[in-house]
């Protein structure tokens, strides 16, 4: 069909749209009309050429989004869109909402930073080894089954929250050491925090971590929340600005301690707070003790 008439459909469609969003009806428009000529007026330059409000009023059932760029693209609200990562533009997925998207395909080669899985349908599994650049970068995996070695990939960002079954990390040799802003739940660490940026990381539901406050990462635990944490030594010179203690193990501070804490804005649930004169009176009761038994 030519191209005039292709834009003149669209501007046709867009505007009947306009209206039907205007009479607050309720579900999704279904057109009975050849899919290669409803390809043409949906799509121009390989990306959506009828605003966003307004597409999502349809039902797009069989419509093929091979080679159309999704990226930035939130589908939430959309029926009946199926993708297969290895056929969109570029094989990118950057900054895509799939919520409501039915996957079938790989997603080997595959850019799928920042990329929200939450609320997809069908099965997903990912090999991080073999997605571009090994980032998984602020990407959303609730639902996702990985399977595949994180060792080399960018994590930093990450939101492991929903994922399908547990996975393991071991800090030392994910991309950079960095954990910074991940959210590990269902993860299990295995390996040491030394050294490892943890700032804004979110330990909620994960496993095994043990930390000491005097290796991580220029000692510095900027608004990290330590819930499931394993505290092994002291906080001192580490900044704790905004950390949150609560459903950590073993931390301990001293009065002044939690008090410059407190002040800093630190959340010291599960704190236990000690002070010169506890420890001194346990040091006498200790050796009473043994003076009596000698």
């Amino acid at each position: 069909m030519e191209e005039k008439n292709i834009e003149l459909l669209r501007e046709l469609l867009i505007e009947k749209l306009r209206e039907y969003k205007k009479s607050n009806e309720k579900g999704h428009i279904k057109l009975n009309i050849d899919k290669q000529i409803f390809r043409q007026i949906l799509f121009e330059d390989n990306q959506f050429a009828i605003p966003n409000n307004l597409w999502k009023l349809l039902d797009l059932s069989g419509v093929s989004f091979d080679g159309v760029k999704i990226s930035y693209i939130d589908f939430t609200g959309s029926k009946g869109v199926v993708i297969d990562p290895q056929k969109v533009y570029d094989k990118n997925l950057f900054d895509t909402k799939l919520a409501g998207v039915e996957i079938k395909g790989s997603f080997d080669g595959v850019n799928i930073m920042k990329t929200d899985f939450t609320g997809y349908k069908g099965e997903v599994v990912i090999d991080p080894q073999k997605v571009t650049c090994k980032r998984l970068y602020t990407t959303k995996l609730a639902g996702v089954e990985i399977k595949g070695s994180l060792d080399g990939v960018d994590v930093r960002r990450a939101d492991f929250t929903g994922y399908k079954g547990e996975i393991v990390i071991n800090p030392q040799t994910i991309y950079d050491k960095s954990l910074w802003e991940t959210k590990l739940a269902n993860v299990e660490i295995k390996g040491s925090l030394d050294g490892v940026d943890v700032r804004e990381t979110d330990f909620t539901k994960s496993k095994g971590a043990v930390m000491d406050p005097q290796k991580v990462y220029d000692k510095d635990l900027w608004n990290t929340k330590l819930a499931d944490v394993e505290i092994i030594e002291s906080f001192d010179g580490v900044n704790i600005i905004y950390t949150d203690f609560t459903g950590s193990k073993g931390a301990v501070m001293d009065f002044e301690e939690a008090q410059s804490a407190r002040e800093y804005g630190a959340n010291i649930t599960d704190v236990r707070i000690i002070n010169y004169e506890e420890i001194e009176n346990q040091i006498t009761k200790a050796f009473g003790k043994q003076l009596k038994l000698s």
